[in-house]
């Protein structure tokens, strides 16, 4: 059974939240194959560095944090990137389906916001049906089942 996982799980199991001790303990003891895809990649880096900037350094815009990073670099999130790379390297990575049509079909008949129909299209494409999201939109897609954590 493949699993794919959305940032809203990745992000719980790499900074503390009100759902990281489920998270955790779901991630490390299910036995099913966890899949995910370089626009999750991509989305978690980018929540997870936001996140640590507006608690760590009192920056709460994006181009507040553009700018810092310009000047200073990453050295603020440097844990986080270890853990999301031990994570990434525990998950088989997929290319986000290509098939623009699919995406836009399952933006407009799911009502999803455009890089959630690219997940919801990416899991239609290779046919996973389950889904570790925190993200309730994802149940307007009714070809897929959201895990329950």
């Amino acid at each position: 059974m493949d699993i794919f996982l959305d940032t809203s799980f990745i992000i719980s199991l790499l900074l503390e939240t009100e759902k990281t001790e489920g998270t955790r303990k779901f991630f490390n003891e299910t036995s099913a194959s966890f899949i995910t895809s370089v626009s999750v990649y991509e989305e978690t880096f980018f929540v997870g560095i936001k996140m640590i900037a507006e608690d760590r350094l009192n920056i709460v815009s994006s181009y507040s944090l553009r700018d810092y990073i310009k000047k200073s670099g990453y050295d603020f999130a440097d844990i986080f990137f270890n853990y999301m790379h031990e994570v990434f390297k525990s998950v088989q990575i997929v290319h986000d389906t290509n098939d623009l049509k699919l995406i836009e079909d399952v933006a407009k008949t799911c009502r999803l916001m455009p890089n959630d129909a690219v997940i919801a299209a990416t899991c239609k494409f290779y046919n996973i049906n389950k889904l570790a999201t925190f993200d309730d939109d994802f149940k307007r897609a009714d070809y897929l089942e959201i895990v329950k954590v």
